[in-house]
């Protein structure tokens, strides 16, 4: 069942109008909005919670994501060795002050690097694939909220190391985080360049129809929103409505808009608050001397200065409180209605594959009819895992020809 079709039974009650009145802060406002604000950070800047930084974290933002302490190599390295603890600084931090968390990212063709000589084929690739998913989404699956599963997947083409496993990677990566992760976290597939309407972003729209077709988990689609001055905001909020057509939520991940002026911050957010599934809100950093664009990237974030000395654009964060307060409040009912929707519309349960067995499979264009479903590796209950990341340990049923598998 689409999400749109779970969405009509939900009721839709209309905001109090005290409740935009009231609002003081970016948190509060984006809250009533129903609306997750956010922002990029890491474990030594949140390690004191009575700092600056930190104090200002906690009151202005509902939402954290780690920069880099989630990634690949931050999490796993050597290949099989784990470790954790920036991401658990931040994840501690998150919920003693009510914060929800993003987790960023599984699978990615950079920070990477421990996999760069251990995935050689499309075996060790699933290998590796499965291994990272299952012990990094198994460790913080009690804290994080959705799960940038995919970054940079169409971007990085055939240059990344995962395509190694084949074309097919991206399904695969997002049915074995749903099979670790249940329905505890939404699972997203996060892009740059793709935030307004172009051939990027009509690309992947047609594969978050293909996975929907296909009954590959998905949740939702990260635009990351680096960005320039000049914002467009009916381009960006057309796309936006585009993948909410399908069902999808939409998080806006990683803004940050060099040169900026209050008009861009207040363009996009508009872009983003005319949209019921537009539901996250996330700057990559608070500061503009904490940006990964460099401290003269011209206000490219909502405070001056870095960590302790963080100073607000006043006028840019009045203008973004002000553009909240005004959202519609029948939109904003709607998107929280929405956004409380759980995990997987799919479920965990029963998945189709993707793959008639009886003849050759066009999927996605893509001729994989070599791909049909076979075991890769084993694992310790006896059983096997196909290259979707579901596990079999019986023989699979048929219908029409089709294979069904249920993890």
């Amino acid at each position: 069942m689409n999400r749109p079709s779970l969405f009509a039974l939900v009721a839709v009650p209309l905001l109090a109008s005290s409740a935009w009145s009231q609002a003081a802060t970016l948190r509060e406002a984006a809250t009533a909005a129903g609306i997750n604000f956010g922002t990029a950070t890491n474990s030594n800047q949140v390690r004191d919670a009575s700092s600056a930084y930190a104090t200002i974290v906690k009151t202005q933002f509902s939402m954290v994501v780690c920069e880099n302490e989630m990634k690949f190599e931050s999490t796993e390295s050597p290949i099989g060795t784990y470790k954790y603890g920036g991401g658990d600084g931040v994840a501690a931090f998150a919920k003693a002050n009510n914060i929800k968390l993003r987790g960023h990212n599984f699978i990615w063709h950079s920070q990477s690097t421990p996999a760069q000589s251990a995935v050689t084929d499309r075996t060790s690739g699933l290998k590796v694939m499965h291994g990272h998913i299952e012990n990094v989404g198994t460790h913080f699956k009690d804290d994080v909220y959705e799960w940038d599963v995919l970054n940079e997947t169409y971007s990085g083409g055939t240059r990344s190391l995962w395509y190694k496993i084949g074309a097919d990677y991206t399904d695969s990566a997002l049915s074995i985080a749903r099979k670790v992760l249940g329905t505890s976290a939404y699972l997203v597939s996060n892009d740059y360049g793709a935030d307004g309407v172009n051939s990027k972003s009509t690309a992947i729209l047609a594969i978050a129809k293909g996975w929907q077709d296909h009954k590959v988990p998905i949740d939702g689609i990260g635009f990351q929103c680096h960005l320039g001055s000049g914002i467009r905001k009916d381009d960006i909020s057309a796309n936006i409505k585009r993948f909410g057509d399908l069902g999808l939520r939409v998080s806006l991940t990683e803004i940050d808009i060099t040169n900026s002026k209050a008009a861009d911050w207040t363009n996009l957010m508009n872009a983003c608050l005319e949209n019921f599934n537009c539901v996250n809100f996330v700057t990559w950093g608070l500061a503009d001397g904490n940006s990964w664009l460099g401290s003269g990237c011209g206000g490219c974030l909502l405070y001056s200065g870095s960590s302790n000395s963080a100073q607000p654009h006043q006028d840019i964060i009045d203008a973004l409180i002000d553009a909240m307060k005004k959202a519609d409040p029948t939109i904003a009912a709607k998107r929280k209605a929405f956004a409380a929707l759980p995990p997987g519309s799919l479920g965990p349960g029963t998945v189709i594959g993707l793959y008639d067995l009886s003849k050759p499979t066009a999927h996605r264009g893509k001729n994989l009819s070599g791909l049909a479903p076979m075991p890769v590796f084993s694992t310790s209950t006896g059983g096997v895992v196909d290259p979707l990341g579901r596990v079999k340990s019986f023989a699979p049923a048929r219908i029409n020809g089709l294979e069904i598998l249920t993890p």
